[in-house]
């Protein structure tokens, strides 16, 4: 089937020119055949002929020309007197499927008109009602059949167009879901790779500092560190396994991530109000917020004597601030370029928060506004 079509009009639109020549010869014949019946033989000659010849193939333009092929066919029709009803038929039917119907009303008005005046000019009063009758039920007929047809043809083409939007439409989401998910894992990749080789960093540093002055402290940071490497492959084949089978990823505990930002030199407080949230979503997200949060207090603070991690569970919204006491400093080009300060607030945006981030007095803090969630949202 050819654009929604069955297989009769499918195959009629792969064979225009066959369709196309069918209807002439069809025209011309009838045409011919009506000469001979009305008028007899004595009257057929070659003027008729010719006229005939003429109104059929003027037939080939009938659907770019519908106007011009009804005018030929009426001028016809009266030159022959009444003869080529057939092609009159057709023209009036190409009218109404390939224009409006308030063209097809104009051009029944007019022909009939016109050969209702030629019909009372030859046979008088008398034949206008045979006329009529004839006429008006051919003319209504092809009307009727050309006006469904176009109906049909322009119902056919909507719910194509509908279906091309759809198409489109559903290629664009995919789109847009797809970028979705380059964004969520970029946003992981940053929170598995940059937190924890910043933490790993410092761990090593602080190992060798104290190497020789504190063995057992230096042996403590180094095990740490391994352990941290070993999480963050974990983290990573968990990423992969997510990305495989479109299993959820699971929050990561707040205890463990602040025990190891103490054991990378900061000293940081968390502190708890009112039940946890049950959201699985949420917990990630406030995880990620935790971490990105302390991983810019291990970089930038200078000399922190406390990072205080509050997070207020007991109202709606949840309220969250991670503020630190060490004199901010300007991010460093080369370490910091606020991707994750941008990741941040896109998370929190997901569940209708905010994310305000600035200098105080005597240090830097991050507040974070999360309303309570019933249900998860893919991130």
């Amino acid at each position: 089937m050819e654009n929604g079509a069955g297989p009769v009009r499918a195959f009629w639109a792969r064979h225009p020119r066959l369709g196309t020549s069918i209807v002439v010869a069809f025209c011309f014949v009838t045409g011919l055949g009506s000469d001979v019946l009305l008028w007899g033989p004595d009257r057929f000659d070659g003027w008729r002929l010719a006229v005939d010849a003429v109104v059929a193939l003027s037939l080939i333009w009938r659907r770019s020309w519908p106007w011009f092929v009804l005018a030929v066919t009426v001028a016809g029709d009266a030159v022959t007197e009444g003869a080529l009803v057939a092609a009159f038929a057709v023209a009036m039917y190409s009218l109404a499927a390939h224009r409006s119907l308030n063209e097809a009303t104009a051009g029944t008005l007019g022909s009939l008109a016109v050969l209702g005046a030629e019909t009372v000019h030859r046979s008088g009063r008398d034949g206008l009602g045979t006329f009529l009758f004839f006429y008006g039920v051919t003319v209504v007929g092809a009307v009727l059949i050309g006006s469904t047809v176009a109906t049909r043809r322009r119902h056919v083409q909507a719910l194509l167009d509908r279906a091309a939007q759809l198409a489109r439409e559903k290629e664009q989401e995919g789109l847009l879901a797809a970028a979705r998910e380059r964004a969520r894992i970029a946003r992981d990749l940053h929170d598995i790779v940059a937190h924890n080789l910043t933490i790993m960093v410092r761990l090593a540093d602080g190992a060798t500092a104290v190497a020789d002055a504190d063995p057992q402290r230096s042996r403590k940071a180094v095990e740490r560190a391994a352990d941290l490497g070993r999480e963050a492959m974990k983290d990573m084949r968990r990423l992969l396994g997510v990305l495989h089978d479109g299993s959820p990823d699971v929050p990561g505990d707040l205890e463990t991530l602040v025990e190891t930002f103490r054991i990378a030199g900061l000293p940081v407080t968390l502190r708890r109000r009112g039940p946890d949230p049950t959201s699985p979503g949420l917990q990630r997200v406030m995880f990620r917020i935790v971490q990105e949060a302390l991983t810019n207090a291990l970089r930038y603070a200078e000399h922190p004597t406390e990072v205080l991690v509050d997070l207020d569970y007991s109202g709606d919204p949840i309220r969250m601030a991670i503020v630190d006491d060490g004199r901010a400093s300007a991010p460093v080009p080369s370490v910091g370029s606020e991707q994750g300060l941008i990741a941040l607030r896109e998370r929190a945006a997901l569940y209708g928060g905010t994310v305000e981030a600035g200098p105080e007095p005597v240090g830097w803090a991050v507040r974070v506004s999360l309303p309570h969630q019933t249900e998860d949202i893919d991130d």
